[in-house]
């Protein structure tokens, strides 16, 4: 297998798929899920499968092996002047191309991972899938440095990836919304994964898909980022060892500032790709052929992602998510998050049309509902205010102050600006920007009542980790934080939708369990989603029934189905916060996912590394990118906690670990180290201490000199690490190499963070040391 040779199919199945979709467009398929799997096949759409069935059957045999000569053909020439260029240039220039392109990797790696993440959920709660298929693209391509350059392939492979994405995403055909908006994560209970059926077919039906998609979108990753990697490598090879290290981490630094930046601004795809693209296009303009192929095809992927999908749909790229504004039948404002249903907005004021609408009665008790049980409100706080409804609801039922929190600034915005009630531009309401845990822990205030609102998250905490935005809300250190901000008699509302019974069990399990808490009730709500429940609970008594307003509004009380024992289940709680997951486990979906990435990962490096020996004096390398991983990991959910997880913090983190690295490659350099045992030692304590304020607990309610402790301790490992790395990077001869082995190394670290679901996040501690360990057992006493 080759490069040119893959790139040349993907290429074909690409644009036959997108072909296929336009032809059912123009046939008028319209079936859904349920049609098909009841038999109901229509012409329209037997003639799409056959036509493109027989289409790529004909490519395949006759094009593509045309194809392939052709694209490498192609390449080699488009790269010739670039490779030219990459002999001649001196050492200043070449420094100058390691930053940009080094900055240009991890930059569009990040940008890969938010805009694949708002198309579909599968990428939205798995973004360690991406971010795996760039390390492997990034691994094989550092691997490759000393071959033919690859370069002009990766702005055209990415505006395949662009069009083919969209193009599934937004065909408007049915079957594929039903396809490809499903989750395949069983395990993991939430709003967006729905599938609970034992026949055999319909889960195969809807699987398979979901896969495919991964699978394609695997393999389309790795071969934008080898190119990117490879090119990176070759410049490299050619400057001294740790300047050319030491530049690769100033760009990926500046990549992160940039996404940083960018990120605040609100800003889209269109201006992320063409900031991604623009070094890569820079570093063509010597020849004519990588010129015009690069400019196309950049001027192709912005157009796709800037078509008008929708023109009634207003699309906003929060730091956090896709937040899409559309407009219900009755004119009021929906949003949605990346195509799914987020929120409505309601105008319920007293003699208002809606309010007084029979099909609106559960709604209007849903939102009053904590409000009418609480004896007083003079001072209220919303967390997951969203668009305004609770908070307006608040203020219809008396409330004379409500701090409203909400962690994205973009839902805030359209509520100020849509909101019928106007409820945050009343002077009673404070609306604070923050996430829901740090809220309640560096509030001075203390409440009549604190009402969660539905808080299930769409989105993950960051691109390294498989926790929740809001997971760390719904732990049990969590919910006790904020029902200590409770004055005595106040009361704590929590409303879910709930996927199943045993999850509303869960939830009165952990109300019941709060000190000082009475007995909680269960009322089923409705709402507009399904299975909406409030769950209510007081403190210092038990909460009185609203009997008289549950029968206006038609609101039946649960607390006998959700107080029975819910038998084996595991709480959540800050070091294991996976609220969705019913128990401890490695869930079997998820090693299904971990195989399939493994089994892609090791394909690809077999075919385009196929005369590639194991160098054992690489492996240090390899476990050092490992641990660095894990304990990235652990940083990122760690100071999340101590300061809040709110994109800035996160980002701020990763910056920080950068800069660290940075600076222990300076030391390197300086201090010019003759072994790496005195840094390994120090490793191997910072880690061992971590790991035993993990298992105190953590200091997250300590004064800012113990959090300043902390964060030298979180830190700390990453620049013992990367001192290490640099000692060790130093005298290599085969500097591309070690970045390989350290990426693919990065990647086994991505796949053992998974080990957080069945031991907690501590554990990832104990398998940072032990890959660290064995790092400095394979370096031995090598100088």
């Amino acid at each position: 297998m080759t490069y040119a040779g893959l790139t040349a199919s993907m290429f074909v199945y690409g644009i036959t798929l997108i072909a296929a979709l336009l032809l059912a467009r123009v046939l008028g398929v319209s079936a859904n899920s349920a049609e098909i799997l009841a038999g109901s096949w229509s012409v329209g759409m037997i003639v799409t499968c056959a036509v493109a069935g027989a289409v790529l059957f004909g490519l395949q045999r006759v094009a593509v092996p045309r194809l392939r000569l052709i694209t490498e053909k192609q390449i080699d020439k488009a790269a010739r002047p670039l490779q030219a260029w990459v002999n001649k240039a001196t050492d200043r220039p070449l420094q100058t191309a390691i930053i940009l392109i080094a900055g240009a990797s991890l930059f569009l790696e990040l940008v890969l991972i938010r805009w694949q993440g708002s198309l579909f959920p599968v990428f939205a709660l798995y973004k360690n899938f991406t971010l795996l298929a760039c390390f492997c693209g990034l691994g094989i391509g550092y691997a490759m440095s000393r071959g033919k350059l690859l370069l002009p392939a990766a702005l055209p492979l990415l505006a395949l990836t662009l069009a083919v994405l969209t193009s599934l995403r937004y065909t408007g055909l049915p079957i594929l919304q039903d396809m490809l908006f499903f989750v395949p994560v069983q395990e993991e209970k939430s709003v967006v994964a729905g599938l609970n059926t034992g026949d055999v077919f319909t889960w195969i039906f809807f699987n398979i898909p979901v896969y495919l998609l991964l699978i394609g979108t695997f393999i389309l990753n790795v071969l934008i980022m080898i190119p990117v990697a490879q090119f990176c490598g070759a410049l490299m090879a050619r400057v001294e060892a740790l300047k050319g290290y030491g530049c690769n981490l100033l760009g990926s630094i500046a990549g992160v500032v940039l996404l940083f930046a960018l990120s605040w601004l609100w800003t889209g795809p269109a201006v992320w790709f063409a900031l991604a693209a623009l070094p890569l296009v820079w570093y063509q303009l010597a020849s004519p052929v990588a010129r015009a192929v690069g400019i196309v095809a950049t001027l192709a992927a912005l157009i796709t992602v800037t078509l008008p999908v929708d023109s009634m749909v207003q699309s906003i790229y929060s730091p956090y998510q896709l937040i899409q504004r559309v407009s219900r039948a009755d004119g009021y404002m929906r949003i949605l998050s990346a195509g799914s249903h987020f929120q409505d907005v309601y105008d319920f004021r007293k003699g208002g049309s809606l309010r007084d609408n029979k099909d609106y009665k559960k709604t209007v008790g849903y939102y009053e509902l904590p409000y009418s049980a609480a004896g007083r409100l003079d001072r209220v706080a919303i967390v997951g205010a969203g668009s305004g409804n609770d908070a307006a609801a608040a203020l219809r039922m008396g409330a004379k102050t409500v701090d409203a929190v909400e962690i994205d600034p973009a839902i805030i915005a359209l509520g100020r600006a849509n909101h019928p009630e106007q409820p945050y531009a009343n002077k009673r309401v404070n609306v604070i920007n923050n996430d829901a845990r740090t809220f309640f822990r560096s509030t001075k205030e203390n409440y009549d009542a604190i009402v969660y609102s539905v808080l299930d998250s769409h989105i993950l905490l960051s691109h390294g980790s498989n926790v929740r935005l809001d997971s760390f809300v719904y732990t049990q250190q969590g919910l006790a934080e904020a029902f200590a901000r409770l004055k005595p008699g106040g009361l704590m509302s929590v409303s879910f939708t709930l996927p199943n019974e045993l999850m509303g069990r869960k939830i009165y399990s952990m109300l019941t369990a709060l000190a000082g808490a009475g007995k909680p009730i269960a009322i089923f709500c409705g709402d507009t989603h399904m299975h909406t429940t409030a769950f209510l609970v007081k403190k210092g008594g038990d909460v009185p029934l609203p009997v008289k307003f549950l029968a206006e509004h038609d609101l039946p009380d649960m607390t006998k189905t959700y107080a029975q024992d819910p038998g084996k289940i595991d709480l959540p709680t800050d070091d294991w916060p996976f609220f969705y997951m019913d128990a401890k486990m490695y869930p079997a979906s998820y090693v299904l996912a971990l195989v399939l990435v493994m089994a892609l990962a090791g394909f690809l490096v077999r075919g385009f590394l196929p005369d590639q020996k194991w160098d054992k004096s690489m492996l240090p390398f390899f476990f050092l990118g490992s641990g660095f991983m894990l304990v990235e990991t652990k940083a990122i959910t760690e100071l999340g906690l101590l300061f809040g997880n709110t994109w800035h913090v996160i980002g701020v983190t990763i910056i920080g670990v950068l800069v660290m690295a940075y600076f222990a490659n300076l030391l390197a350099a300086r201090l010019k180290p003759k072994s790496v045992m005195a840094p390994c030692v120090a490793l191997l304590a910072t880690i061992a201490a971590g790991y035993a304020v993990a298992m105190f607990g953590g200091l997250a309610d300590a004064g800012w000199f113990v959090k300043l402790g902390m964060i030298l301790l979180l830190t700390s490992p990453m620049l013992f690490s990367g001192l290490v790395f640099s000692s060790l990077l130093k005298n290599v001869k085969d500097v591309p190499s070690a970045l390989a082995y350290n990426l693919l190394g990065a990647m086994l670290g991505g796949l053992l963070e998974y080990n957080s679901m069945q031991f907690g996040f501590a554990f990832l501690y104990l398998l940072a040391f032990a890959l660290y360990a064995a790092a400095w057992v394979t370096a031995g006493n090598r100088r």
